[in-house]
């Protein structure tokens, strides 16, 4: 039994030893150039003046625009509790050239700038005709809560969806504090001037404070009904034991239970 034991943790572990040299040996899976000339699920701000620009959406899907100008490359990556690092997954990948020229992912290999997974990242570099350039993609990402690392030091922006807030604190937050909110058109706009390790952003629908308040306004009706009924069946208990004469006096201490 204990050399059976002994038969399958071996293979187990050969067979984790395996998965894990085959991964780096693929480069943790291709980014096809399919995946990166996606339609993206609309129009990319490469006018934004900040360094990173997100915009969410209700359909849980984010678009970004980096600007990579002083930089020849891009490493992005997410970080997980028990597995490390792990490369960021993004589709409709495009490159604005500092003149505007707008070109798509394969468009971007075919003139030298590479797009790279390997197991723990993913880099985008560029080719050295390509300095001073923006970068957009977009990927997976719930406006109710948001997260991101700061893959690029400086200013950032996060546009929520319309009807969407961060004001109530129970249910929004922003992290760092050290932010702004803007009004662009119907739709809150969140800003931070330097950011350098990651960004949350929680926000909730502002029709949902409705739900939320009759949420709260019927647990507050349960727990005074509920501690009403306790006090009366205390009573009733403190008014039999004083019938039945069992140690129950009227100079007694109302917080007591008995």
């Amino acid at each position: 039994m204990n050399r059976r034991f002994a038969l399958a943790v071996a293979m187990v572990a050969l067979l984790a030893a395996s998965a894990g040299c085959l991964g780096y040996v693929t480069g943790g899976g291709e980014v096809t150039n399919e995946t990166l000339d996606a339609e993206p699920p609309r129009e990319y701000d490469f006018d934004a003046d900040r360094d990173a620009a997100f915009e969410l959406s209700t359909d849980a899907r984010y678009t970004v625009v980096y600007d990579l100008s002083g930089r020849d490359e891009l490493r992005l990556y997410r970080q997980t509790p028990y597995a490390g690092d792990q490369p960021l997954e993004f589709e409709a990948f495009r490159y604005r050239y500092p003149d505007g020229e707008v070109v798509t992912g394969s468009e971007f290999r075919a003139r030298g700038g590479e797009v790279e997974r390997t197991p723990d990242e993913t880099w985008i570099r560029l080719a050295d005709d390509m300095e001073g350039g923006k970068v957009a993609f977009s990927g997976a990402g719930s406006p109710r809560r948001f997260t991101s690392l700061a893959y690029v030091e400086g200013s950032y922006a996060v546009t929520l969806p319309p009807g969407f807030s961060t004001d109530f604190p129970l249910v929004g937050h922003v992290s760092p504090r050290s932010y702004e909110v803007e009004t662009v058109g119907d739709r809150d706009r969140i800003v931070w001037e330097e950011v350098t390790g990651s960004i949350v952003v929680q926000a909730y629908r502002e029709t949902d404070l409705v739900v939320f308040g009759g949420i709260l306004a019927v647990a507050i009706l349960v727990a005074v009904v509920g501690t009403l009924r306790f006090k009366r069946q205390l009573e009733e208990l403190r008014e039999r034991r004083r019938e039945m004469g069992v140690g129950v006096y009227d100079d007694e201490d109302d917080d007591g239970f008995l």
